[in-house]
Formats: structure tokens, sequence, C-alpha cells
């Protein structure tokens, strides 16, 4: 059992941070145990270290998401966040990867007429026909992103419900349409779950999601595919690579 008083006497680093990187190092030893016990007691008493010092560390393991509590019950590890990295191919390899249990579904697949604000983000003619997917992302059963896109007309023609759930739709467009695309534009903010996605997210109506708005251009400037997605912002987080 790690005494992190004696180990702080040896080092700068303050006393409530040891504890967290104990309890962070406790988490990833126990990653799949439902149980980790993380009572204030338990972890004053592991550590070597008070009450006061745990609660400390603790509160910023909270505020980080880390952890949460439930008052009454206890102090619980927050599901990990789903990692998502943007970048022109945007479908994760983290949804495909079968040992973190991520499946995808077809929520939606049919041609619809686009009104106004659609057909000025794609450059096409109000009530001119496109391709629009829904697709639900799921992680351990529980929905975490729904993602909305529209083709621009004529594009679309070989995609299968089998594409929509096995890579993304700039890798369609490049790979079977054999569409030129040059860049993407993106755009994310948070917002509260309006009626109809907190039902569907499963979380209370006005609970922060995140959104992500992106328009796909082809090497003539054309937009080729529009979007949105929703996710729970408790569950996914965005890692960004950005060079000088």
């Amino acid at each position: 059992m790690p005494d992190v008083k004696r180990a702080a006497a040896a080092s700068s680093v303050p006393l409530y941070r040891q504890v967290q990187d104990g309890i962070e190092e406790l988490i990833r030893a126990n990653s799949r145990s439902k149980s980790v016990p993380l009572s204030d007691a338990n972890l004053a008493e592991r550590f070597g270290v008070s009450r006061i010092t745990v609660r400390r560390a603790v509160n910023e393991l909270v505020d980080a998401g880390v952890l949460y509590r439930i008052r009454g019950l206890g102090t619980f590890v927050r599901p990990r966040k789903l990692k998502e990295k943007l970048t022109l191919n945007s479908f994760l390899d983290a949804w495909t990867r079968k040992a973190e249990r991520f499946d995808v579904q077809v929520g939606a697949f049919e041609r619809v007429h686009a009104d106004a604000e659609l057909a000025q983000r794609l450059g096409v003619g109000e009530g001119e026909e496109v391709v629009y997917v829904r697709r639900l992302r799921y992680q351990k059963g529980t929905l975490v992103a729904v993602d909305d896109r529209y083709l621009r007309p004529g594009y679309g023609k070989k995609l299968t419900r089998q594409d929509i759930t096995t890579a993304s739709l700039v890798d369609y467009l490049r790979n079977r349409e054999k569409i030129d695309l040059s860049h993407g534009e993106m755009e994310i903010e948070a917002r509260r779950a309006d009626r109809a996605y907190a039902a569907m997210l499963g979380i209370k109506r006005g609970q922060p999601v995140l959104v992500r708005r992106m328009t796909f251009f082809t090497k003539n400037g054309k937009p080729a595919l529009v979007g949105v997605s929703t996710y729970r912002a408790d569950r996914v987080s965005y890692r960004l690579t950005i060079s000088g």
C-alpha cells in the first residue's frame, strides 16, 4: 500500500496531486472492474493521507471529468470518453474496434428534397433530391452520437447500408464514386439538448451536447457532403493535431 506522505517529502509535487496520480493509477489497474473502492476513508487509508487531502484530489478529478459523485451513494469512475480525432477521413478508427464494443447502426437512408437551408449549404436548387443518411453510433449499448449527412444530387448512387456502417462517407465518395475531395470545413459548439435529442441520447432535456457541423468540398470548390453530428458531451471528446 503506497504511502504518499512519505513520497511527498522527497518531491516538489503537492501532496494532493500525488494522490490524484495514485487514484488514476488505481483506476487504470482496475479498468475492467465496476467496483473500484473510491470512498474518502478507503483512499485516505490506502495513500496514508488525511481525508481533506483526499477530498481535494477527488474534487479536481470530478472537475476534470474522471470521476463523478452521487450524493448518498459515493464516488465513481466516469465512463471513458471517446476521443474523436478530426481529419478529412472523419470516421473514427475507434468506432470500428471490436474490443471497444462499438456499434454503428443506420437510423435513416433515403432520398429527400432539399429545403432552403440545405440547398444553400449544398449549393443546389431548393427542392432538389439528395441522399440523406442518419448514422447512430453506440458504445456498449449506449447511443452516444447521431450523425446526419446529406450528399449532393447525383452522388450516392452506389451507396449501401453496409457502406454506411463500415466506412466514412468521405471514403465512399473518394473510393466508390471517384470524387476528388480537397478539404473540409468544421465548427464545433456546445448546446443544450432539445426534447428530441435528449430522448434519443437518453439524457435529460437541457443537458449539454456537442454539435459538429461539417462541409466537404470537391477540388473545384463544390460542396459534396454536408452534415451535423450531435454527441453526448459526457461521453465524447475531441483531439486535434496542430502543426506550424
